[in-house]
């Protein structure tokens, strides 16, 4: 009976030491950047493109919106029927009101293109907070199958202290081309049930303890 009581001992430290994490959207404007200007300029049937601005997003003059065609990527695209091009530019976009919460884990996934001519160029992706880079990831769309997309995932944990600022998204290239869509930023936090669930963990100890005094 004794060695019964340990075994459940140990399994409720156990199950009780790994909180339970619920993950939360947190809104990005325009996030799959179906939101144009006039696109004003054609490159074939089916596809028209503009040199921006894209709305809710700060971009510098080599950045804009494109709704391209097959003849450029394999259709359907990852959402919508726009994406956002940046040749050697930077597109960004500051969360305002939103700011990183403690013990919590971020995770950014933007869906990244290589055009079926292989424009290779690198990118890079960006979380930020205030003018503090949390975390980066860099790779070229050359390692992607030719006109298709692929999911970018970068995330970061935060600690009981956290870096003061709004959020914000940064998404940049280094030559011609590349293209982003789809952006999604969530936050995972400690659910409350895995708090309360420690407590009972704890009170379980206190009575096991006692239990072997006596």
């Amino acid at each position: 009976m004794k060695w019964i009581l340990i075994f459940v001992f140990v399994l409720c430290l156990a199950l009780t030491g790994v909180p339970t994490f619920a993950d939360t959207s947190i809104p990005v404007q325009n996030a799959s950047f179906e939101t144009t200007n006039a696109l004003v300029n054609s490159c074939g049937p089916g596809c028209a493109w503009n040199g921006g601005p894209i709305p809710g997003w700060t971009t510098t003059v080599a950045d804009g919106s494109w709704q391209p065609s097959s003849s450029y990527f394999n259709l359907p695209l990852p959402d919508g029927n726009v994406v956002a091009y940046s040749n050697g530019g930077t597109i960004s976009q500051t969360l305002t009101g939103t700011s990183l919460q403690p013990n919590s884990t971020y995770t950014l996934t933007v869906a990244v293109g290589n055009r079926l001519d292989n424009l290779a160029a690198e990118y890079t992706i960006q979380l930020e907070a205030g003018s503090t880079v949390l975390a980066t990831v860099t790779g070229s769309n050359s390692s992607i199958t030719s006109g298709t997309f692929m999911d970018v995932v970068l995330t970061y944990a935060t600690g009981a202290a956290v870096t003061p600022g709004d959020l914000a998204i940064v998404l940049s290239s280094n030559g011609t081309q590349s293209d982003f869509d789809n952006v999604r930023l969530t936050e995972a936090v400690p659910e409350p049930s895995s708090l309360s669930l420690m407590v009972v963990g704890l009170a379980f100890a206190g009575l096991f303890s006692l239990f072997f005094r006596s």
